[in-house]
């Protein structure tokens, strides 16, 4: 998934939150900050058992327009719904290799089916982790802030544009 977000910090100031927000975070949170804008963090949670998923968020803080924009791109994973879906598919592709004859590339097919649960599912759960700690540490939102007015600026009286003459129709001078 790849998203868009805002900040009100320059990328200096979102550089160095992040830097911050990394060594605070422990074991919880890894990764690493470049001075170029680029970023990348990763968190790890247990799916089944011991095994664990680790997703990683990577991103580029960025100032154009007078804007701090933050892009991101993040593995989004599936959730149960998307996850039924595809193991009902990859279980249909297991059974009509296995009424073809082909016993061994069925069993690689649903190996490989349960194999597919745990990047599914724990990107599913990681990736609205690691954009939640993007945008509580550099207050960062989705919509664009508003530009600030300027309030040393005179106020502005629109000029008066000048009548027109009348003119008589046959009056060609």
């Amino acid at each position: 998934m790849r998203m868009t977000l805002y900040t009100e910090k320059t990328v200096a100031q979102s550089l160095s939150a992040l830097t911050e927000r990394l060594s605070s975070a422990g074991k919880r949170l890894d990764g690493w900050v470049e001075k170029n804008g680029s970023f990348s963090i990763s968190t790890s949670t247990p799916i089944i058992g011991k095994i664990s998923r680790r997703t990683r968020i990577h991103g580029k803080i960025e100032k154009g327009a007078g804007i701090t924009t933050v892009t991101v791109h993040v593995p989004s994973g599936a959730d149960s719904r998307g996850q039924i879906m595809i193991f009902i598919a990859v279980g249909m592709m297991a059974l009509i290799l296995l009424a073809s004859g082909n016993l061994a590339l069925a069993l690689v097919l649903g190996f490989a089916g349960v194999a597919l649960y745990i990047p599914l599912a724990g990107d599913h759960r990681n990736s609205p982790v690691l954009i939640g700690e993007v945008q509580r540490t550099l207050k960062a939102t989705t919509k664009p802030p508003k530009k600030p007015i300027e309030t040393n600026a005179p106020a502005r009286r629109p000029t008066p544009k000048p009548a027109a003459a009348a003119r008589n129709p046959g009056d060609f001078s």
